[in-house]
């Protein structure tokens, strides 16, 4: 179904319903203590009642149907341009009124003003605006301070200004703009064409082909059903009843890291040869076994500029916010991380064959492929720039280059991109260095799906994000009830979990570790509604089972696992751990606190199951498999995160740390 027909009838069905009041409730309120002003108005009444203001957009707001939702309960932020920004939008598109822009472009317009959910500019951080707007595009958030003034600006998209914001209505929130809001219709390689500053990177992936990859969209062979996008399902976890939607439409996005010009001019890279030199002598030295066989074959994956290329490029669609925790909301690095312990970290596996990816997020900001903790990193890593930053540098670059400085947007139709610091490379030092440590893998990341649809981040209990299919699992022909759970602070790391509800049976793809022997563990919860699952694990079409069945419902004080407290003597609590891990147990990590209480080591119903110890090559394909073998249509598994620890670190010199 067309995204037209699908938006009119959900406006129709709002209408008819608000009308009957038959599903307003308490959780429609909006929340008092969030106002900033207030009105006693709806968000058309804010707009009917300024139409000096406003009245152009208030006219497009009705001809898309879209006022009539603005008149209702609920939780939206609308972003509403001024009549100068729609005058100047018109005469920028050769319209002379409102009444000259098709239905089309007005129920567009509509949808990109306009979010259904609450967020004031103090819920925001720099990067994306966590929910996308009605049109299915992700806003960024950024500011910028006057030199005049010394006053912070906010901006969306990086050129709408708001200038007045946080006006609290009866249904959500008010900003005001001085730009129409205008989200690319450029795919990805043609918004990165566009982009003056990274022209040198922009030709390498021309040359490469890999621009051709960056393509996708939207998936033209998903269906669901309208009602299963707009009426809410009941999903019964843990004894609660939450709700969950489907996605409209099943997306493919992508993230580009760029070096600008300048920083290739910086590590002498001033040319496309120099840059087929430098990636030549870094990838001839990871893959002595290609050397000088495909140096002119550029869009042979095995090729140097082609692998430096696809190092660049991820199956995902992540702003700056996305990669670890959003800031947005609650702030987990300082609620539930103990961040003298760990940074908080997410692997991504990239576009390049084999290889994977480290994001941690430091106090100092984003870094890729660092070490440390804190301040205290061995190696530094890439940083990855804020919009904010972004837009800086985009405009003192383009002004030292002598040339026009035009408007930014990072945005592309099917993806991002992000200005990275420093030249990024999958070397030695990446994989024999960062890479030698536990990768603590989130489930979140171990598939492109749930960061393109947009379901991490979420905060709502009320709206979790349902799937049907998710890429690279596999449900055997039987179809669970999966849903993304919603991020609070509770008992999982980085409060990100996927739960599965009914007689599952569910394999996926494991990402391709640098080559070494590893302690596979598998991060879960104890519950008297989960169940007990076999776990097999090897390569596709020839999993093996992984000892005997694991009964999910067994908690720690069990002695199968040996869960004990910890004491005030260390060297009890190791004999303890050691004890733990000869039954094939571990606690769970000390790093991470519920609210800043309940360590999830302290908790006998948090620990990691080791599952198996093996070799494992980045050129191979690793499947885990996990099938429930009692019968409990409505057992509970919920996935937190994966474990695969090398055996420097399970059986190094020193002990493994308990973070």
């Amino acid at each position: 179904m067309k995204r037209t027909h699908i938006y009119k009838i959900f406006t129709g069905m709002l209408l008819l319903v608000f009308a009957a009041q038959t599903m307003v409730s308490c959780s429609d309120e909006p929340d008092g203590d969030n106002y900033y002003t207030f009105t006693g108005e709806m968000v058309s009444d804010y707009l009917d009642n300024r139409p000096e203001l406003y009245s152009e957009f208030t006219e497009i707001l009705h001809r898309s149907g879209m006022y009539g939702m603005m008149a209702t309960y609920g939780t939206y932020t609308c972003f509403a341009p001024t009549n100068e920004a729609v005058d100047r939008y018109l005469r920028d598109h050769g319209y002379s009124s409102v009444s000259d822009l098709s239905q089309e472009e007005c129920d567009t317009l509509s949808w990109n003003h306009i979010i259904a959910a609450t967020y004031f500019t103090t819920d925001l951080s720099d990067g994306n605006i966590p929910k996308s707007n009605m049109n299915d595009r992700f806003l960024t958030f950024s500011c910028d301070t006057n030199s005049t003034s010394g006053n912070v600006m906010y901006y969306v998209n990086m050129a709408s200004k708001l200038v007045a914001r946080d006006d609290s209505v009866e249904n959500g929130v008010v900003h005001t703009l001085d730009r129409v809001i205008q989200p690319s219709s450029s795919y990805l390689p043609e918004k990165l064409l566009e982009d003056k500053n990274i022209s040198l990177f922009a030709s390498a992936l021309t040359l490469t082909g890999l621009n051709d990859s960056l393509y996708d969209y939207i998936d033209p062979d998903y269906h669901v059903n309208p009602d299963s996008v707009y009426k809410p399902i009941p999903f019964h976890r843990t004894g609660a009843t939450y709700y969950m939607y489907y996605p409209a439409n099943r997306m493919k996005r992508f993230t580009v890291l760029a070096e600008t010009n300048k920083v290739y001019a910086e590590a002498g890279i001033n040319s496309l040869d120099d840059l087929k030199a430098h990636a030549k002598e870094v990838y001839d030295e990871m893959y002595p076994e290609d050397a000088g066989l495909y140096d002119d074959d550029w869009t042979n994956r095995k090729n140097p500029l082609n692998r430096f290329v696809a190092y660049h490029l991820l199956p995902y669609y992540a702003a700056v916010n996305d990669f670890t925790i959003s800031e947005s909301g609650i702030n987990y690095k300082t609620t539930c991380a103990m961040t003298n312990l760990i940074d908080c970290t997410d692997w991504y596996t990239t576009m390049m064959p084999g290889t994977i990816m480290k994001f941690s997020s430091p106090s100092a900001g984003l870094y890729i492929n660092r070490k440390g903790v804190g301040s205290k990193f061995t190696v530094e890593g890439v940083k990855v720039y804020t919009p904010t930053e972004m837009r800086t540098i985009h405009d003192e670059e383009l002004k030292e280059a002598g040339l026009h400085v035009d408007t930014l947007n990072q945005q592309a139709l099917n993806g991002i991109y992000h200005y990275i610091d420093k030249v990024l490379e999958y070397n030695k030092e990446t994989r024999d260095v960062v890479f030698n440590d536990r990768i603590r893998w989130n489930v979140i990341t171990m598939s492109p799906e749930f960061l393109n649809v947009g379901a991490r981040g979420n905060t709502n209990t009320q709206h979790l994000t349902g799937l049907k299919q998710v890429e690279g699992w596999d449900f055997h022909g039987i179809n669970p009830t999966l849903a993304v759970r919603e991020r609070g602070v509770w008992m999982a790391t980085y409060s990100d979990a996927v739960d599965l509800i009914g007689q599952f049976d569910v394999s996926f793809k494991l990402p391709p570790v640098p080559e070494n022997t590893y302690e596979i563990r598998f991060a879960y919860g104890a519950g008297n509604d989960r169940g007990v699952v076999q776990i097999y694990f090897g390569e596709k079409g020839n999993l093996q089972p992984m000892g005997l069945p694991i009964d999910f419902r067994v908690w720690g004080g069990d002695p199968s696992i040996g869960w004990v407290a910890d004491t005030e003597d260390n060297e009890e609590n190791r004999a303890i751990d050691k004890a733990m891990h000869n039954r094939g147990y571990m606690k769970d990590m000390d790093s991470w606190n519920q609210g800043g209480s309940n360590n999830l080591r302290a908790n006998n119903g948090k620990y990691r199951k080791i599952l198996t110890t093996q070799r494992l090559d980045p050129n191979k394909e690793y499947w885990l498999r996990i099938k429930l073998v009692i019968d409990n249509a409505e057992a509970e598994l919920p996935i937190n995160y994966f474990e695969f620890c090398p055996k420097s670190v399970y059986a190094g010199l020193t002990a493994e740390d308990t973070h």
